[in-house]
């Protein structure tokens, strides 16, 4: 049932929030581009490879966020299997951006363990999704590509009313507040240190999570990087 509602959802919001955008590429198959209005939603931070960005807590606890890669690109989508022996075809592209960040103190660069801000155009819907491997829901949903999961849709809070919210001397302007609406401790993933206990998070439109609060209280804060 809540995947047929994002994907009623998203189906939705193809005629709400996005204008026409596709055009033909050199090949001839569409190509869907994301629009104006889309980067409305899309983080427009320039975030760096191996920067790190640090969250502290109440109590002086530090988190430390790696970025891994931040990536706008045309992706191509294929249908058929692709195997030996099978076929595989192109349909069409579309625009794609994807920043990932794994938490230091969360142990390996696995995939579960990434913090992954996905943005997509393709079938000319946009779609925009959260993947915190703190968070303590889970769910085995992706938009595109199986390497690309995500615990929170954001595309419900596209239309939401947006907070000021000043965060250690910096105010950030598009900021929502994002509730699992659960007080339990999630099991920890292979691979991972840190317990999945996070049921609040702000996120700004503009440059991703600012602040997140764990089941006990403790309110992490991003010291935005100068």
């Amino acid at each position: 049932m809540k995947k047929l509602i994002i994907i009623s959802s998203f189906i939705f919001y193809a005629f709400v929030i996005s204008s026409c955008s596709k055009e033909n590429s050199d090949d001839g198959k569409a190509y869907y581009k994301f629009v104006a209005n889309d980067f409305n939603f899309i983080i427009n931070y320039n975030y760096v490879n191996d920067q790190i960005i640090i969250y502290e807590n109440q109590f002086g606890e530090q988190l430390h966020f790696k970025v891994i890669s931040n990536i706008l690109k045309k992706t191509s989508k294929y249908s058929g299997s692709g195997f030996v022996g099978s076929y595989s075809s192109l349909d069409y592209y579309y625009d794609n951006k994807t920043i990932r960040l794994f938490i230091i103190e969360n142990g390996e660069i696995y995939n579960s363990n990434q913090i992954i801000y996905n943005f997509s155009k393709s079938q000319n819907i946009f779609k925009n999704a959260l993947d915190f491997p703190l968070w303590n829901e889970s769910s085995s949903s992706f938009f595109d590509e199986i390497d690309t999961p995500f615990d929170v849709s954001l595309f419900e809070y596209n239309s939401s009313n947006k907070l000021q919210l000043n965060v250690n001397g910096h105010t950030f302007e598009k900021v929502v507040e994002i509730n699992s609406n659960n007080n339990s401790l999630l099991n920890i993933v292979n691979g991972s240190i840190l317990n999945r206990n996070i049921n609040k998070i702000w996120y700004d439109f503009e440059f991703g999570i600012v602040q997140f609060k764990d089941i006990n209280g403790k309110i992490w804060k991003v010291k935005y990087p100068q």
